[in-house]
């Protein structure tokens, strides 16, 4: 009998995925991966076990393996691995669903010409039934927008896109467009089908649980129709699920795939791993295992009550406690922690952006994308405004040009030839309205976003994405001129679906008003928003810190910057609050509720730790929650550490 080890436990799971990916019989394959299993090392593997000779073969008839990975850094990781071989085309999910539609210049168009005018007419039902006010207005000029587009449409030579970044002018697709694009050809065109058939005889995918669910669906729907012809590999966890949109039930529409699984948790020590088992019990139940060589680890709860409690003293308490109790100095270090939040609220509060957070982070059309970064609308001001303002504060003319020349219409050649009559030439304008730009800047003054966007569409320094132009004063200068700069450098975004979308969309007045209340925020906010997406604040976010590790994680939860409705809340999920009216009709209809949400962040954010974590809880009842991690097996009594109920921190005032 063969000798089992740590080492070797998984074996089997990964030889399975091996003999999946076989040219003569393929066969596709889901492999759950729970935290800190090596999901990556295993597709390493796989990619570098196969055959000389079915590399060959894919070689001689110009055939790939299609690698879809999480994050642009991923793939790079995974090309580096497997030493830029040509035959593995390694890619983002956007960059896959592009590289399959480009150059479909006639079927895009078709496409595009049958969804506006199906648009057009479902907002001209709408119409007919409305009143008069702010929502009419708009849908008029959704319905001009719309129409405009179509009208052109038979201009397009050929479309174009950036995986990365913003997507400006007539020509761009936006990212929903190409995922769409790639789904509808994927199951509606039989040609296409043939086309992917013969480039790829294996699709393996990252991190699939948070794959969007259209193109996800359409690679289900690809594979059953196809089976026996190409084997569609799923690497991910369910329970590890980051985004609203990814497949919710992934794992049980995969029955008649292969499911290996790895048993192994080769990251955390045992402790750690225990209340990560203790976690998702109630979920699905998977557990895994620890290492022997990785026993003990440290785990604390941290509670105080939310009101009255000085929550940095608190926390630097905690540091200190972990510290003492691990025989790690360490952890006196912040810098060498990871500090994690359950929820992102709670990070916008503590970082001073929250009222340019809150408005944009409650419809279900605009949070996911907000929330990471990809908001087109947003990136304007992070990408565009901002390195602009930058580089004229430090005297870098140099950077402010080059941001110009990246995305200012005036600074183009197209740009410059259609200059105004008035104007001496585009780059004179440019200056000008950078000029106006940096007086809003004078005095140390920091002006709102609404401020600094009048200036930069009266001056036309950049194109003004349209989910934006309701939120420009009418009375401004530029009101008439919008519609006509926007046609040339890009389509509406109010007419096109988000990165990040629900099932169900807010309402157009959900959205402006969205964007009105955001826009009153000081624009040093955007400065702080975007650390923040980018992993360069002191809290991580759950996108940012997916499938890495840190020796020392203290995660973070306080439900008094928790607003809204259906967001996690790990109060409700200790039964301290029941569940909103709200999650409770999601749950009727078999969706995700709020202790679902909850419990998922919960797990990413712990599941970090290698060495110790430390969880602070605030709450207005910490006894309840006390009761509820006993109770349940989370923790041991002797593992909690509550504060005095009036807040303070001394070691003379904690129960232990």
């Amino acid at each position: 009998m063969m000798d089992v080890t740590d080492a070797t436990r998984d074996a089997g799971a990964d030889a399975m995925i091996r003999a999946c990916l076989s040219l003569d019989q393929p066969r596709s394959f889901f492999l759950f991966a729970g935290a800190g299993s090596g999901k990556t090392r295993s597709l390493k593997d796989a990619l570098e076990g196969l055959e000389t000779q079915t590399l060959t073969t894919l070689r001689k008839h110009s055939r790939k393996i299609a690698v879809i990975t999480y994050t642009n850094a991923a793939a790079d990781e995974i090309t580096r691995r497997v030493k830029a071989d040509p035959v593995f085309q390694v890619q983002t999910i956007h960059s896959f669903a592009w590289s399959l539609i480009e150059g479909r210049t006639a079927d895009i168009r078709s496409w595009l010409e049958s969804n506006l005018q199906t648009e057009i007419a479902e907002i001209q039902a709408a119409h007919a039934k409305g009143r008069a006010g702010n929502a009419h207005d708009e849908r008029v000029k959704k319905m001009a927008s719309k129409a405009k587009r179509l009208e052109r449409l038979a201009e397009i030579r050929a479309f174009t896109y950036a995986p990365v970044g913003d997507n400006f002018g007539r020509d761009a697709l936006q990212h929903t467009e190409v995922i769409a694009l790639a789904a509808h050809f994927l199951t509606e065109s039989e040609t296409f089908q043939n086309i992917v058939l013969a480039r790829y005889p294996f699709i393996l995918i990252d991190e699939s649980q948070d794959t969007m669910k259209p193109l996800m669906e359409a690679l289900l729907t690809f594979e059953a129709r196809h089976r026996g012809r190409i084997a569609l590999g799923l690497l991910g966890d369910t329970m590890q699920r980051i985004y609203t949109d990814g497949l919710r039930d992934l794992d049980q529409r995969v029955g008649h795939f292969a499911q290996p699984a790895k048993q192994m948790n080769h990251r955390s020590r045992a402790r750690i791993v225990d209340l990560a088992n203790a976690i998702r019990r109630d979920n699905d139940g998977r557990q895994q295992r620890a290492r022997e060589d990785r026993p003990g680890g440290t785990v604390r709860v941290f509670l105080a009550p939310s009101e009255g409690t000085d929550r940095a003293a608190f926390e630097a308490f905690t540091r200190a406690e972990m510290a003492r109790i691990t025989c790690d100095p360490s952890w006196q270090n912040a810098e060498a922690i990871k500090t994690l939040t359950i929820e992102r609220h709670m990070a916008a509060a503590r970082l001073c952006f929250s009222e340019l957070f809150e408005p944009l982070s409650k419809p279900d059309k605009l949070k996911d994308g907000f929330r990471d970064g990809t908001l087109p609308a947003m990136r304007l001001f992070t990408h565009r405004v901002l390195p602009l303002v930058t580089a004229q504060r430090n005297g870098d003319a140099f950077a402010a040009m080059a941001v110009l020349r990246d995305g200012s219409p005036l600074v183009e050649k197209r740009g410059i030839r259609d200059g105004r009559a008035e104007q001496v030439t585009g780059l004179d304008s440019a200056r000008a309205g950078v000029a106006a730009l940096m007086t809003l800047f004078n005095d140390e003054r920091d002006p709102s976003c609404a401020e600094v966007l009048a200036v930069v569409a009266e001056h036309r320094l950049f194109p003004i994405p349209d989910q934006l132009r309701p939120c420009l004063r009418h009375d401004s200068s530029v009101a008439s001129d919008m519609a006509d700069i926007l046609v040339e450098f890009g389509p509406s975004l109010d007419d096109l679906d988000l990165i990040r979308s629900e099932t169900t969309p807010p309402t157009e007045t959900t959205i402006t008003e969205a964007w009105a209340q955001a826009l009153e925020a000081p624009f040093s906010q955007v400065a702080r928003y975007l650390a923040y997406v980018e992993d360069r604040s002191p809290y991580g976010t759950h996108q940012g810190v997916k499938g890495l590790e840190f020796p020392r994680v203290m995660v973070i939860a306080d439900d008094v910057h928790t607003r809204f409705k259906g967001l996690a809340s790990y109060e409700t999920l200790f039964g301290v609050k029941p569940l909103s009216d709200d999650s409770q009709k999601k749950a009727s209809k078999g969706e995700e509720t709020t202790i679902e949400r909850t419990r998922r962040l919960l797990y990413v954010t712990c599941t970090r730790a290698e060495e110790s974590l430390a969880l602070v809880l605030y709450s207005e009842a910490p006894d309840t929650i006390r009761r509820f991690l006993i109770s349940n097996g989370w923790m041991a009594e002797g593992e909690i550490v509550m504060a005095a109920t009036d807040g303070t921190c001394q070691a003379a005032a904690l129960q232990r």
